[in-house]
Protein backbone atom coordinates (compact mmCIF):
# COMPACT_ATOMS: atom_id res chain seq x y z
CA UNK A 1 0.00 0.00 0.00
CA UNK A 2 1.29 3.64 -0.58
CA UNK A 3 2.94 5.47 2.20
CA UNK A 4 1.02 8.38 1.90
CA UNK A 5 -2.56 6.54 1.93
CA UNK A 6 -1.65 4.48 5.00
CA UNK A 7 -0.77 7.50 6.23
CA UNK A 8 -4.29 9.28 5.80
CA UNK A 9 -6.02 5.86 6.56
CA UNK A 10 -4.88 5.64 9.89
CA UNK A 11 -5.16 9.65 10.60
CA UNK A 12 -8.85 9.13 9.80
CA UNK A 13 -8.93 6.16 12.32
CA UNK A 14 -7.69 7.89 14.93
CA UNK A 15 -9.48 11.50 14.85
CA UNK A 16 -13.04 9.18 13.98
CA UNK A 17 -12.12 7.15 17.45
CA UNK A 18 -10.76 9.92 19.17
CA UNK A 19 -14.20 12.13 18.92
CA UNK A 20 -16.71 12.54 21.62
CA UNK A 21 -20.33 12.04 20.47
CA UNK A 22 -23.50 14.11 20.72
CA UNK A 23 -24.85 11.38 22.40
CA UNK A 24 -21.89 11.60 25.00
CA UNK A 25 -22.38 15.03 26.17
CA UNK A 26 -26.00 16.37 26.14
CA UNK A 27 -27.92 16.27 29.55
CA UNK A 28 -31.35 15.43 29.80
CA UNK A 29 -31.35 13.88 26.28
CA UNK A 30 -35.03 12.13 26.83
CA UNK A 31 -36.14 15.97 28.58
CA UNK A 32 -39.07 15.62 26.02
CA UNK A 33 -40.26 12.45 28.35
CA UNK A 34 -40.68 14.25 31.85
CA UNK A 35 -43.68 14.44 33.73
CA UNK A 36 -43.38 17.02 35.98
CA UNK A 37 -44.00 16.13 39.57
CA UNK A 38 -43.12 17.71 42.70
CA UNK A 39 -39.77 16.73 44.47
CA UNK A 40 -39.52 16.04 48.18
CA UNK A 41 -36.55 16.99 49.95
CA UNK A 42 -35.95 15.10 52.84
CA UNK A 43 -34.90 17.15 56.17
CA UNK A 44 -31.72 16.41 57.45
CA UNK A 45 -31.04 14.90 60.36
CA UNK A 46 -28.25 15.71 62.86
CA UNK A 47 -25.45 13.63 63.88
CA UNK A 48 -22.50 14.18 66.28
CA UNK A 49 -19.47 16.28 65.74
CA UNK A 50 -22.46 18.80 63.66
CA UNK A 51 -22.15 22.46 64.12
CA UNK A 52 -25.02 24.51 64.69
CA UNK A 53 -25.81 28.24 64.60
CA UNK A 54 -28.83 28.81 67.09
CA UNK A 55 -30.19 32.55 66.97
CA UNK A 56 -33.04 33.73 69.24
CA UNK A 57 -34.87 36.58 68.65
CA UNK A 58 -37.64 38.46 70.33
CA UNK A 59 -39.42 42.23 70.02
CA UNK A 60 -36.88 43.70 72.44
CA UNK A 61 -33.38 42.64 71.54
CA UNK A 62 -31.87 42.87 75.23
CA UNK A 63 -34.22 39.95 76.52
CA UNK A 64 -32.23 37.47 73.61
CA UNK A 65 -29.13 38.45 74.57
CA UNK A 66 -28.06 35.91 77.22
CA UNK A 67 -29.26 33.65 74.40
CA UNK A 68 -26.76 34.38 70.93
CA UNK A 69 -23.36 34.44 70.81
CA UNK A 70 -22.54 36.90 69.22
CA UNK A 71 -19.26 38.66 67.62
CA UNK A 72 -18.11 42.02 68.38
CA UNK A 73 -18.19 42.75 64.98
CA UNK A 74 -20.49 42.28 62.34
CA UNK A 75 -18.04 41.96 59.81
CA UNK A 76 -16.47 39.23 61.61
CA UNK A 77 -19.55 37.64 62.88
CA UNK A 78 -20.75 36.98 59.29
CA UNK A 79 -17.23 34.61 58.32
CA UNK A 80 -18.26 31.25 58.22
CA UNK A 81 -15.38 29.94 60.21
CA UNK A 82 -15.84 32.57 63.05
CA UNK A 83 -19.59 31.48 63.23
CA UNK A 84 -18.18 27.68 63.16
CA UNK A 85 -16.57 28.71 66.23
CA UNK A 86 -18.98 30.47 68.05
CA UNK A 87 -21.88 27.64 67.00
CA UNK A 88 -22.83 24.71 69.12
CA UNK A 89 -21.47 21.20 68.30
CA UNK A 90 -23.07 18.24 68.58
CA UNK A 91 -20.64 15.70 71.30
CA UNK A 92 -20.72 12.14 70.63
CA UNK A 93 -24.12 11.83 73.09
CA UNK A 94 -26.02 13.92 70.63
CA UNK A 95 -26.35 16.78 73.05
CA UNK A 96 -25.51 21.21 72.40
CA UNK A 97 -24.93 23.04 76.21
CA UNK A 98 -27.70 25.83 75.48
CA UNK A 99 -27.42 29.02 77.81
CA UNK A 100 -30.46 28.68 80.16
CA UNK A 101 -31.62 24.97 79.30
CA UNK A 102 -28.41 23.24 79.90
CA UNK A 103 -27.91 20.13 78.26
CA UNK A 104 -30.66 19.23 74.92
CA UNK A 105 -30.48 16.65 73.02
CA UNK A 106 -30.53 16.73 69.24
CA UNK A 107 -29.37 13.74 68.02
CA UNK A 108 -31.13 12.23 65.00
CA UNK A 109 -33.33 15.63 64.78
CA UNK A 110 -33.92 18.27 61.94
CA UNK A 111 -33.58 21.65 61.84
CA UNK A 112 -36.91 22.65 61.99
CA UNK A 113 -37.37 19.68 65.32
CA UNK A 114 -34.56 21.63 67.15
CA UNK A 115 -36.21 25.07 66.54
CA UNK A 116 -39.75 23.79 68.59
CA UNK A 117 -37.79 21.83 70.73
CA UNK A 118 -35.63 24.71 72.64
CA UNK A 119 -38.49 27.38 71.43
CA UNK A 120 -40.97 25.02 74.13
CA UNK A 121 -37.53 24.97 76.34
CA UNK A 122 -37.26 28.63 76.71
CA UNK A 123 -40.85 29.29 76.74
CA UNK A 124 -41.83 26.55 79.71
CA UNK A 125 -39.46 27.61 81.82
CA UNK A 126 -40.53 30.73 81.73
CA UNK A 127 -37.25 32.47 80.30
CA UNK A 128 -38.56 33.98 77.14
CA UNK A 129 -41.80 34.86 75.72
CA UNK A 130 -43.17 36.21 72.16
CA UNK A 131 -39.95 34.51 70.63
CA UNK A 132 -38.56 32.56 67.58
CA UNK A 133 -35.55 30.45 67.40
CA UNK A 134 -33.65 29.75 63.81
CA UNK A 135 -31.10 27.06 63.63
CA UNK A 136 -28.97 26.63 60.86
CA UNK A 137 -26.26 23.74 60.29
CA UNK A 138 -23.06 25.49 59.65
CA UNK A 139 -20.42 22.14 58.52
CA UNK A 140 -22.05 21.23 55.50
CA UNK A 141 -19.46 19.86 53.07
CA UNK A 142 -19.45 18.30 49.74
CA UNK A 143 -16.76 16.80 48.00
CA UNK A 144 -16.70 17.10 44.10
CA UNK A 145 -13.37 15.08 42.04
CA UNK A 146 -12.61 14.09 38.66
CA UNK A 147 -13.54 15.79 35.33
CA UNK A 148 -14.94 19.03 36.85
CA UNK A 149 -13.30 22.50 36.36
CA UNK A 150 -13.48 23.45 40.03
CA UNK A 151 -12.58 19.87 41.71
CA UNK A 152 -12.66 20.45 45.71
CA UNK A 153 -14.90 20.28 48.68
CA UNK A 154 -17.85 22.69 48.93
CA UNK A 155 -19.07 24.18 51.72
CA UNK A 156 -23.18 25.47 52.05
CA UNK A 157 -25.75 26.84 54.16
CA UNK A 158 -28.83 25.87 52.05
CA UNK A 159 -31.36 23.21 53.30
CA UNK A 160 -32.40 21.96 50.33
CA UNK A 161 -29.33 21.07 47.52
CA UNK A 162 -29.45 19.34 44.60
CA UNK A 163 -26.82 17.46 42.28
CA UNK A 164 -27.14 19.87 39.38
CA UNK A 165 -26.17 23.04 42.04
CA UNK A 166 -23.44 20.94 43.25
CA UNK A 167 -21.86 20.29 40.02
CA UNK A 168 -22.39 24.36 39.19
CA UNK A 169 -20.52 25.08 42.62
CA UNK A 170 -17.37 22.81 40.73
CA UNK A 171 -17.59 24.89 37.52
CA UNK A 172 -19.54 22.10 35.82
CA UNK A 173 -18.23 18.92 34.33
CA UNK A 174 -15.20 19.26 31.75
CA UNK A 175 -16.17 18.53 27.82
CA UNK A 176 -14.42 14.81 28.94
CA UNK A 177 -16.44 13.62 31.78
CA UNK A 178 -18.68 10.55 31.46
CA UNK A 179 -21.75 12.14 32.03
CA UNK A 180 -23.77 8.95 32.45
CA UNK A 181 -21.89 6.97 35.23
CA UNK A 182 -21.35 9.73 37.83
CA UNK A 183 -20.38 8.04 41.09
CA UNK A 184 -22.29 9.57 44.57
CA UNK A 185 -20.41 8.29 47.28
CA UNK A 186 -22.64 8.70 51.19
CA UNK A 187 -22.78 7.42 54.37
CA UNK A 188 -26.02 5.93 55.76
CA UNK A 189 -25.99 5.28 59.02
CA UNK A 190 -22.04 4.51 59.54
CA UNK A 191 -22.42 2.37 55.93
CA UNK A 192 -21.44 4.14 52.89
CA UNK A 193 -23.27 3.39 49.90
CA UNK A 194 -22.62 4.12 45.88
CA UNK A 195 -25.11 5.82 44.04
CA UNK A 196 -24.48 5.57 40.23
CA UNK A 197 -25.78 8.95 38.29
CA UNK A 198 -26.63 9.10 34.92
CA UNK A 199 -26.78 13.01 33.66
CA UNK A 200 -28.18 12.24 29.99
CA UNK A 201 -31.17 10.54 31.54
CA UNK A 202 -34.19 12.53 33.36
CA UNK A 203 -34.70 9.36 35.81
CA UNK A 204 -32.16 10.99 38.45
CA UNK A 205 -33.95 14.25 38.78
CA UNK A 206 -36.63 11.98 40.55
CA UNK A 207 -33.96 9.51 42.78
CA UNK A 208 -32.66 9.76 45.81
CA UNK A 209 -29.06 10.25 44.86
CA UNK A 210 -30.83 13.78 43.52
CA UNK A 211 -30.42 15.47 46.82
CA UNK A 212 -26.72 16.50 48.17
CA UNK A 213 -26.49 15.63 51.92
CA UNK A 214 -23.46 16.75 54.13
CA UNK A 215 -20.36 14.41 53.83
CA UNK A 216 -21.19 13.24 50.08
CA UNK A 217 -18.38 13.10 47.70
CA UNK A 218 -19.04 12.71 44.27
CA UNK A 219 -16.44 11.18 41.35
CA UNK A 220 -16.70 12.62 38.08
CA UNK A 221 -14.82 10.13 35.80
CA UNK A 222 -13.40 10.80 32.24
CA UNK A 223 -15.01 9.40 29.29
CA UNK A 224 -13.37 6.82 26.39
CA UNK A 225 -11.86 9.49 24.81
CA UNK A 226 -10.18 11.38 28.01
CA UNK A 227 -8.31 7.84 28.90
CA UNK A 228 -7.28 7.17 25.48
CA UNK A 229 -5.69 10.36 24.79
CA UNK A 230 -3.95 10.27 28.81
CA UNK A 231 -1.48 7.35 27.69
CA UNK A 232 1.88 7.64 26.78
CA UNK A 233 1.44 8.80 23.59
CA UNK A 234 -1.10 11.64 24.85
CA UNK A 235 -3.79 12.86 22.67
CA UNK A 236 -4.86 11.90 19.01
CA UNK A 237 -2.78 15.30 17.48
CA UNK A 238 0.59 14.14 19.44
CA UNK A 239 -0.27 10.44 17.56
CA UNK A 240 -0.85 12.25 14.07
CA UNK A 241 2.11 14.00 14.48
CA UNK A 242 4.16 10.96 15.14
CA UNK A 243 3.46 9.09 12.73
CA UNK A 244 3.42 11.58 10.23
CA UNK A 245 6.91 12.34 11.06
CA UNK A 246 7.27 8.43 10.92
CA UNK A 247 6.26 7.87 7.28
CA UNK A 248 8.18 10.99 6.52
CA UNK A 249 11.44 9.36 7.41
CA UNK A 250 10.53 6.06 5.66
CA UNK A 251 9.77 8.36 2.52
CA UNK A 252 13.37 9.78 2.84
CA UNK A 253 15.09 7.11 3.30
CA UNK A 254 13.51 5.10 0.37
CA UNK A 255 14.17 7.64 -1.75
Amino acid sequence: MDLKKLFFIVSFVVAITSCSTKKDIIYLQNSDQFVNSPYTYIDYKIHPGDILNIVVSTSIPEAAFAYNRISQSTAISNSLEVLKVQGYQVNNLGNINFPGLNKVNVMGKTLPEIEIIIFDLLFSKGLLKGHNVSVKLLNSTVTVLGEVNRPGTFNFLETNININEVLGLAGDLTITAKRNDIKLIRDINGKRKIFKIDLTNIDYLNSESYQIYNGDIIIVNPNTTRVKNSGIIGNSGTLISLLSFILTSIIVIRN
